[in-house]
């Protein structure tokens, strides 16, 4: 049986905590794929920008009453990005990860457009998009056609970073 996700807006004063719990999750998966990594990803400077984006909204995941991960997106009423979505390390494998999708999509019910990116290299992800949430993958930015949000300079800072990111869609009907 799927667990049942609640969203939650996430109170400005729990936005430095939210963002370690992001942070936390996305380097656990960054050490799991490329041992050795030690940087703490993403960088604030990552953050910071897509917190100062249009529409913005950062939301807890709750399971149970207790909080599992989260995400933020930005956009409008008809179009959205996810710019993060994550399940606590210790939270994963429970099935949580469709679940929250399936809220997000439900609290935004007027959104036609979905989009996001995400590394080459993370092919768990790739697979959750593509096969359990109905994304498809549209776009290949590389070095020799780079993300125009996303300067090259920047992936450096990422494990993989330099593989590129794939750029995914989904569009209700």
């Amino acid at each position: 049986m799927q667990p049942t996700i609640e969203l939650q807006p996430v109170a400005g004063s729990e936005m430095a905590g939210f963002r370690e719990r992001l942070k936390a999750a996305f380097t656990k998966a960054a050490q799991d794929e490329f041992p050795g990594w030690t940087e703490v990803i993403p960088p604030d400077r990552d953050l910071d920008q897509t917190m100062d984006e249009q529409g913005v909204e950062a939301l807890w995941f709750l399971c149970d009453g207790e909080r599992v991960g989260g995400a933020i997106t930005s956009g409008t009423d008809e179009s959205r990005f996810l710019d993060f979505i994550f399940v606590d390390s210790q939270q994963q494998n429970r099935h949580l990860g469709l679940a929250a999708w399936q809220a997000i999509e439900a609290h935004y019910p007027s959104v036609r457009v979905w989009e996001l990116v995400t590394p080459y290299h993370e092919k768990r992800n790739i697979h959750f998009y593509v096969n359990r949430c109905g994304f498809h993958i549209v776009e290949y930015y590389n070095s020799r056609h780079q993300d125009p949000h996303f300067p090259q300079e920047d992936a450096g800072d990422y494990p993989g970073g330099d593989d590129g990111l794939f750029r995914f869609q989904k569009i209700r009907f």
